[in-house]
C-alpha cells in the first residue's frame, strides 16, 4: 500500500503502487485505487427473502466488497517512472475524489454489486 486517505463519507481510499520492471530500463507504472465497503443485512431490505439473499451474497463475495480503479502506463523509462506515478496519483485525486467521497457512493456501489450478483445467480439456476 502506497497511501490512504479518509473521505468525507467515512470511507477510506487505499492507494497501491504495483509498478514493475519490464525489460532493461522500461517499466509498467501501475496505480490501484481501492475502497473497501462492508455489506450488511440492511443493504438487502426490499429484496425477496433479504436474509437468504444476504447469506448467499456473503458466501460468494464475503462481507466486504471493493470499488477499484486501475491506472497504468506501459513501457516508461526508468528515469521517468516516479514522475509518471505521481501524475497518475494526482490525476485520480483531482478528478475522482469528489465522486468517491459523495455521501451516496457506498449505497450506489452496494446496489450495483447486489444487482450484478442477482443477475449472475439466475445463470446458476
Amino acid at each position: 500500500m502506497f497511501d490512504t486517505l479518509d473521505l468525507p463519507n467515512g470511507l477510506k481510499v487505499e492507494f497501491y503502487d504495483y509498478s514493475k520492471k519490464l525489460a532493461g530500463d522500461r517499466w509498467l507504472v501501475g496505480l490501484l485505487v481501492k475502497i473497501p465497503v462492508k455489506v450488511t443485512p440492511d443493504d438487502f431490505k426490499g429484496q425477496d427473502d433479504p436474509d437468504r439473499l444476504f447469506e448467499k451474497f456473503v458466501s460468494h463475495n464475503g462481507e466486504e466488497i471493493a470499488f477499484q480503479i486501475k491506472k497504468e502506463r506501459n513501457f516508461i523509462d526508468e528515469r521517468e517512472k516516479d514522475e509518471v506515478f505521481s501524475q497518475l496519483l494526482s490525476n485520480v485525486k483531482e478528478h475522482t475524489l469528489a465522486y468517491m467521497g459523495h455521501k451516496d457512493f457506498s449505497r450506489g456501489l452496494k446496489e450495483q454489486k447486489i444487482k450484478e450478483f442477482m443477475e449472475k445467480s439466475t445463470w446458476w439456476q
